[in-house]
């Protein structure tokens, strides 16, 4: 008896944070900075589209299960993630308690929007919410989560300090090999097929002209198509990026008539594509050169 006893208490000490995530980006994140102090899970698996998936079932119970909730924010899980949140059940991960990890709230974001409607497709009031995407950016993020976990985990906090200490230097290391990989794409100028790349562009100082939608969410149409495939031809746009959950068939129309190449990245760390955060970024820069 007094064994378990022991074993119990030994088990209280050490039982690590559960810590559910909405994207496997945000999962990564948390992993850099908890470390062994904590276990994640992400609800998407980083193919999806985060703004239109349906929420299941089985997410419920892994929100009622979990000490902390991340997500990424600026309005991008506001379809869903609420509702899921709702029915779990879970005070602790509900919006203004300490389980409840908004990592958008840190994030100096990009491209507000005043006073948003319909007409205006898929904008966010707080702004871009694909921040994710350059190292600068996802660094600001990264105090959110700090925070949070300490707050959660007071014992913890040199490590999570520490660890969040080695990221900096991981995240300086790659924005070096970036800036490497770019160091000829300044004379170049880029579109893509929706505004996901704002933050890598405005971090590496690309010259970018613009989106193949007309309006953001909405699949353009033939006319759109024909209009921005000859604006990109009358700039000598040399390149056009989309992510892989992007229309690829409105991407080859725009290259048939713009005479613009395009390529095809991931917009998320996945187990069929980049595999971790550095894999990531360096496939986007990659992409951004011809």
């Amino acid at each position: 008896m007094k064994y378990l006893f022991v074993t119990l208490i030994q088990l209280s000490i050490f039982a690590k944070l559960n810590v559910l995530t909405t994207t496997t980006d945000i999962s990564w994140l948390v992993k850099a900075i908890g470390g062994e102090r904590v276990k994640v899970t992400s609800l998407l698996s980083g193919t999806e589209d985060p703004h239109y998936v349906d929420a299941m079932p089985h997410w419920i119970s892994k929100t009622s299960r979990a000490d902390i909730v991340c997500l990424v924010g600026l309005e991008l899980e506001i379809a869903w993630l609420p509702k899921v949140l709702q029915r779990s059940g879970n005070k602790k991960i509900q919006k203004g308690h300490k389980g409840y990890c908004n990592i958008g709230s840190a994030i100096n974001s990009l491209e507000k929007v005043e006073s948003p409607d319909r007409s205006m497709g898929d904008v966010h009031s707080g702004g871009n919410p694909h921040y994710h995407l350059s190292p600068k950016y996802f660094l600001q993020g990264a105090s959110k989560v700090v925070d949070v976990l300490i707050e959660n985990d007071s014992k913890g906090a040199d490590i999570y300090l520490k660890n969040l200490e080695v990221l900096k230097k991981d995240m300086a290391s790659l924005q070096k090999e970036v800036r490497s990989i770019l160091k000829t794409s300044n004379k170049m100028s880029f579109m893509s097929y929706h505004k996901e790349f704002s933050y890598f562009v405005e971090e590496f100082k690309l010259n970018y002209v613009g989106e193949v939608e007309e309006t953001p969410g909405v699949p353009p149409s033939a006319g759109r198509i024909a209009r921005i495939g000859l604006y990109a031809k009358n700039k000598n746009v040399d390149l056009a990026i989309a992510t892989k959950n992007n229309p690829e068939k409105i991407m080859k129309k725009f290259q048939e008539i713009s005479g613009v190449p395009y390529k095809l990245v991931d917009i998320s760390i996945n187990d069929k594509g980049a595999k971790n955060y550095r894999e990531l970024i360096l496939q986007l820069a990659k992409a951004f050169t011809l």
